[in-house]
């Protein structure tokens, strides 16, 4: 089967088939709406969250915008440079969202890329970069545990989450009181990426921490401060980069051979065309991380309208008319559409194809996403329905969705949810759990994924619980919501506060779970008494009826 590819310098998108077709239908809309120049213009008619951001004087995070990033980096350089003089040869990224994803993605790109390089090029190293993007426990507790860590860890607090702040006040309190450290020592060691206006830049002000101005943050953060600033503090060559992305820009004010829009039109007239699944596979070993980072920037910029599935699990084993494969570096004849090019082009044209897609589909990509759900300690089911397995390692399973509710035990509810998932449909599942795929719960959680896309024929996906921005959105996505909540071993005390890191994750779960049951998607929630065994027994019983 045909396919058309359009190249600009080493960027590369090629479309085949169906998706192809759709996209022709929509690119025609694209070049008379002015587009291409609306969007490097920054014109705030084209979503009326950038109007009300114009009239109140507030700067955005604009998809494809080097200017602020590039602004910030001289004084990311002063950072850097005295972080090294003071031994701080670690960076803890307290963040949330697509930019924090970006700014690792850009940090192991360039690892990687120095790891092969000649060992007698100069540079700088290349600093380990952590996203603690959650209350959840377990990442925290690993570098409380490791003195020699923690005392040479720069922690860059980026925008404006509460949860960003919890965890700031223990790190805080960790330097302090299990380092011995005095307040100004400790207040060398933050660094926070803010909106002037920010309550995050006034608590810096009064700790004396170095405060780097930014827009007010949205999901195209890519080559913002959010982003740019860690990645630069880690040792990334940031300057590179943007110059790389500032080549680019040029192909996207044109309204042929114009990657950007190209991909934007695949993507959104897919999803108008019935196709609203987008399997992201195939990524280059030289950019680990990306599928991941374009999948949390589709899910924030689509509002359901379009789900992003990465192909390393969580996969049907057959192909449906709703799903279609976009693969980095794939097989143009074969795959349904490819992009290929190098980092900084990928962030450009991702982040404009994404605004594009929202065009065509009459979303707003640069609202402010709703706020988190009100902290609760009842999801709202009352007492759980069952509990499977052994005192101190069941399973508790909350829901109110008839058709799980008479299951007798774990193989019977697994077996009713899959068999729940409709043929437009997928299952979220939402772990308030440790994401490590060694230390934490990654790697069962993944498997778990894995084992009932086989058994629904659907696709899984797999979020950490920082926010599930499908949880947000105005729209119904097609999801039935597997929620997956455990009780923490050790937990964490917030300074100041009167809670525990582990409480402040499980009453955010079950807010989540409240809110997302309120919008009509069906919920169920499984807490593990023991996460260990508890996602063992989980196994088991989607394995029962293979």
């Amino acid at each position: 089967m045909s396919f058309t590819a359009v190249v600009s310098g080493e960027t590369a998108i090629t479309a085949r088939g169906p998706l192809r077709e759709a996209a022709e239908r929509v690119l025609g809309r694209l070049w008379i709406d002015e587009v291409p120049v609306r969007l490097a213009s920054e014109d705030p008619s084209l979503w009326p969250s950038a109007g009300a951001a114009g009239a109140e004087g507030r700067a955005l995070c604009w998809p494809s915008q080097p200017g602020p990033g590039r602004a910030a980096l001289d004084r990311a350089g002063e950072l850097r440079r005295q972080a090294r003089a003071d031994g701080l040869t670690e960076v803890a990224l307290l963040g949330h969202g697509a930019p924090a994803r970006a700014a690792e993605l850009i940090v192991a790109a360039h690892r990687l890329a120095a790891d092969d390089a000649d060992d007698d090029e100069p540079g700088s190293p290349i600093m380990p970069l952590t996203v603690l993007d959650g209350p959840e426990p377990g990442p925290l507790l690993r570098l409380a545990d490791d003195p020699e860590r923690l005392g040479r860890t720069l922690i860059v607090v980026t925008g404006d989450d509460p949860g960003s702040d919890a965890l700031r006040r223990v790190l805080d309190g960790l330097l302090r009181d299990g380092l011995g450290l005095p307040s100004a020592e400790v207040a060398r060691r933050f660094v926070t990426v803010a909106e002037p206006r920010a309550a995050a830049a006034k608590r810096a002000a009064e700790a004396g921490h170095p405060l780097i101005e930014a827009p007010a943050p949205t999901a195209f953060g890519a080559l913002s401060p959010y982003a740019l600033v860690p990645a630069a503090l880690a040792g990334a060559d940031v300057p590179a980069l943007l110059d790389g992305a500032t080549a680019v820009l040029p192909s996207l004010t044109r309204p042929e051979n114009n990657p950007g829009l190209v991909l934007g039109a695949i993507l959104g007239g897919a999803v108008r065309a019935g196709r609203r699944t987008a399997v992201l596979g195939g990524y280059p070993a030289a950019l680990p991380g990306i599928a991941r980072w374009v999948a949390l920037l589709l899910e924030e910029t689509a509002c359901g309208r379009l789900t992003p599935v990465v192909q390393d699990g969580g996969l049907p084993l057959q192909p449906a008319d709703d799903l279609f494969l976009v693969t980095f570096d794939g097989r143009p004849r074969q795959d349904d559409a490819t992009v290929t090019g190098p980092l900084a082009a990928q962030l450009v044209v991702w982040e404009y194809a994404a605004a594009v897609a929202s065009y065509l589909l009459e979303l707003d990509p640069l609202a402010p996403r709703h706020g988190a759900a009100p902290l609760t300690l009842d999801d709202g089911t009352g007492e759980p329905l069952l509990a499977d397995g052994a005192a101190g390692q069941a399973v508790e399973v909350f829901t109110t969705v008839p058709e799980l509710m008479a299951a007798p035990d774990l193989p019977a509810l697994v077996d009713a949810l899959a068999a729940r998932i409709g043929a437009d449909e997928h299952l979220a599942i939402v772990a308030y759990l440790d994401p490590d795929e060694a230390r934490g719960q990654g790697g069962q959680v993944r498997r778990l994924a894995a084992l009932l896309a086989a058994r629904s024929r659907r696709p899984v996906t797999v979020d950490w619980g920082a926010g599930h921005p499908a949880i947000w959105n105005d729209h119904r996505d097609g999801g039935v919501y597997l929620m997956v909540t455990g009780n923490v071993v050790r937990d964490v005390p917030v300074p100041g506060r009167h809670h525990r890191l582990g409480m402040l994750q499980l009453a955010r779960a079950l807010g989540d779970a409240r809110d997302a049951r309120a919008a009509g998607r069906p919920v169920v929630r499984l807490h593990l008494q023991n996460r260990r065994a508890g996602l063992a027994r989980l196994l088991d019983s989607a394995r029962e009826g293979d």
